[in-house]
């Protein structure tokens, strides 16, 4: 994990401008096929953790821009260079790596190392249309034959996405790998040790979730029943205790790189918190642990106002061992986990009209939380802070019921339950961004003043517009959404 803290360093174009890029190997000869695999899933991590999921959660409420240029930043106050380190990442630190394994291992005739690197770059590219709708994707990874790729069409890359990940479960499938080379997959890939059942089960948990982007709530059922089945599987980046090594990204931007800068005075923390107007507390439902688990309440460390990222951590803060937050240096960042594929199941059933099992999945998760979920049950407090996750029935979404006080239909009543469940389950993750685009904001999440909306895209990188005539010109304002997001919700 040496690369994860130089890779994504804190100090990217979202602050001053500075990054480093030791995967872009400058003779890739020497490098064996089994590190080219493991820096393109550091690469991976460093995307999904990194500065993109600090601006995007300023924007989403579950962060809030305290000081310096992160005040601009969470107003909204982005322009096309701050976009420039995050695609060289996708596309020169992730795709074009993956790529080079892609292509090695059908030499070295090792399905199972094709395959992982299939998943990360769909991962990638998927993430690249999210965020900026038409992406380069057929003419990627053909320098010097093309040096300026097209833009394709967002939905032909989420359907390419899927014809990657399909490809990805087949290979997965396809046997063992020639003699000798088992243990290089399994010593390579940092996330499951070259296990092929876990990556198959992300796979297909990954085909639910770009299903879900795009609407089909048919197979975002389908490939969900056949997805990460609980939290043992999850995809996970692992941390640990040397700065510039292997920090959580989110405790090094916090407290070693830009302390102040963010806090997370926002809509997020006040739904989990019990004391406000707008929490979620309810005979059911007890927050506390998870409030707890992932913001400081009463901030006043770094930052001002109620609240701060929870990035106590026992070797730095003396949190007590086994009780670090979710922002502690050693604490995993969740990539594609349970808790997601289970609301992605709760979300297309109850889309299909099918609030039974909607509920059911729903109550799955909820009974999980209510087991300890995925914090540490007493974080900091003799007392143990409170949580509750008691099933839900289909009454409580009733008109009056006690999750239906507006009196709108049960189903409706139930979907919002199911996309706040995400909004707070998800914190911190690239996913809730993509919500809350795609459900024309059902939650109604505040925002900024003088906006009617959050920003609806990413800005294309200036590094682009500078070299490449192919960016899309038109239709691509930070307010304008992007064709999966226009159809309607």
């Amino acid at each position: 994990m040496f690369l994860s803290a130089l890779l994504f360093s804190a100090c990217t174009d979202l602050t001053d401008g500075y990054s480093t890029d030791p995967v872009n190997i400058t003779d890739p000869t020497v490098i064996t096929t089994d590190k080219f695999l493991s820096g393109t899933e550091v690469s991976l991590i460093g995307i999904y953790e990194g500065d993109m999921n600090r601006l995007t959660g300023m924007w989403t409420g579950h962060f809030s821009g305290e000081d310096r240029q992160y005040i601009g930043l969470g107003n909204y106050g982005v322009s096309g260079r701050d976009f420039n380190t995050e695609w060289a990442g996708i596309y020169s630190s992730v795709v074009k790596n993956a790529q080079i394994v892609k292509s090695r291992s059908h030499v070295e005739k090792n399905p199972r190392m094709l395959a992982v690197a299939q998943v990360t770059e769909a991962m990638a590219i998927g993430l690249a249309a999210d965020l900026w709708g038409d992406v380069p994707f057929a003419e990627t990874g053909q320098y010097p034959v093309v040096t300026t790729p097209r833009f394709d069409d967002q939905i032909s890359v989420y359907n390419n996405v899927q014809v990657l990940l399909d490809s990805a479960i087949a290979n997965f499938r396809n046997g063992d790998v020639p003699k000798g080379l088992t243990k290089l997959v399994n010593d390579a890939d940092i996330f499951f040790g070259g296990d092929t059942t876990s990556w198959i089960a992300t796979a297909h948990t990954l085909k639910a979730r770009y299903y879900l982007h795009t609407k089909d709530y048919t197979n975002a059922v389908k490939f969900s029943q056949m997805g990460i089945s609980d939290a043992s599987g999850n995809m996970m980046a692992s941390h640990g205790t040397s700065y510039l090594q292997n920090f959580n990204l989110f405790y090094s931007f916090l407290v070693y790189d830009r302390p102040g800068y963010m806090g997370g005075n926002g809509y997020a923390a006040m739904l989990l918190d019990s004391t406000t107007a707008v929490h979620r507390t309810n005979a059911k439902t007890k927050e506390d642990a998870r409030l707890n688990y992932y913001y400081i309440p009463g901030a006043g460390i770094y930052v001002g106002g109620n609240y701060e990222p929870n990035f106590l951590v026992d070797f730095d803060w003396g949190s007590g061992p086994g009780n670090d937050g979710f922002f502690g240096a050693t604490t995993s960042f969740p990539m594609v986990t349970f808790e997601e594929n289970q609301l992605i199941l709760a979300e297309a059933l109850i889309k299909s009209n099918d609030l039974t099992g909607s509920l059911d999945a729903l109550n799955t998760l909820r009974n999980y939380l209510n087991n300890g979920g995925y914090w540490s049950p007493g974080y900091n407090d003799p007392d143990n802070y409170a949580h509750l996750y008691l099933p839900y029935d289909a009454s409580d979404f009733a008109p009056g019921g006690m999750e239906n006080a507006d009196n709108i239909a049960d189903n409706d009543a139930l979907l919002r339950e199911i996309i706040e469940e995400r909004y707070v389950t998800l914190t911190a993750q690239l996913e809730v961004y993509n919500d809350i685009r795609r459900t024309n904001n059902l939650l109604g999440i505040p925002v900024k003043a003088g906006n009617t909306t959050i920003p609806l895209r990413l800005l294309y990188p200036q590094s682009e517009l500078n070299t490449n005539g192919n960016v899309p010109s038109s239709g691509v304002g930070l307010f304008e959404a992007t064709k999966a997001n226009t159809t309607p919700y």
